[in-house]
């Protein structure tokens, strides 16, 4: 069995990265694979229809676990490349400029938030530079308004809970860029921001 490093990023042990064991649907030859290794009582190999998935990209992983392995891995592949672009807002001769990149709606949401909630205070404040996401298969680039209501809702209501809450958020606007796009991913969070600011506890996630 291949150690456990994963298969997008090629981050594993070395790096001091804990990879999660994931599994997809079988196809008929991956259904043979496995009753032949059972009819031998041994695992001679890595099973086809699984693989190792680090925390960015496990995630990910899962929401393709109805295909098979290789259909999954190329859909992520294809589909979900993803840019950060950073946008300098003090100097405007400055071109933006992509500060990150990858594989995964939910790792490039990760990235967006890690980035975008750094720009304000909760009090309001903003610094001058802001953020786009882009989806290389799917665009328009997704973004903010800089201190706008939205983001500042989210700021205050995450200033308080962990790294778990935002992470929480990134996955289920992932989840909505796949079901509906970036208007899904829209209409999702004015929702999530409306429940907030009627202090309720979001239970879109």
């Amino acid at each position: 069995m291949r150690p456990p490093i994963c298969c997008l990023c090629d981050r594993g042990f070395e790096e001091g990265e804990e990879c999660e064991w994931v599994s997809f649907r079988q196809t008929d030859s991956d259904k043979q694979w496995h009753a032949d290794a059972a009819a031998q009582r041994i695992r001679p190999d890595h099973p086809p229809d699984c693989d190792w998935f680090c925390r960015d990209h496990a995630d990910t992983a899962r929401a393709f676990a109805h295909e098979d392995r290789a259909t999954a891995i190329h859909s992520i592949q294809k589909y979900e490349r993803w840019q950060l672009i950073d946008i300098d807002l003090f100097d405007r001769d400055t071109p933006p400029m992509v500060g990150a990149s990858g594989l995964g709606f939910e790792s490039g949401f990760c990235a967006f938030w890690d980035r975008v909630l750094a720009t304000i205070d909760t009090n309001g404040t903003t610094y001058p530079t802001n953020y786009r996401l882009s989806f290389v298969d799917a665009p328009p680039d997704y973004a903010l308004d800089h201190g706008g209501p939205e983001l500042l809702a989210i700021k205050k209501f995450l200033a308080d809970r962990d790294g778990a809450a935002q992470r929480r958020l990134a996955i289920a606007q992932a989840r909505e860029m796949r079901a509906r796009g970036h208007r899904g991913i829209s209409h999702w969070l004015t929702k999530m921001c409306a429940q907030i600011g009627e202090e309720k506890e979001p239970d879109l996630w």
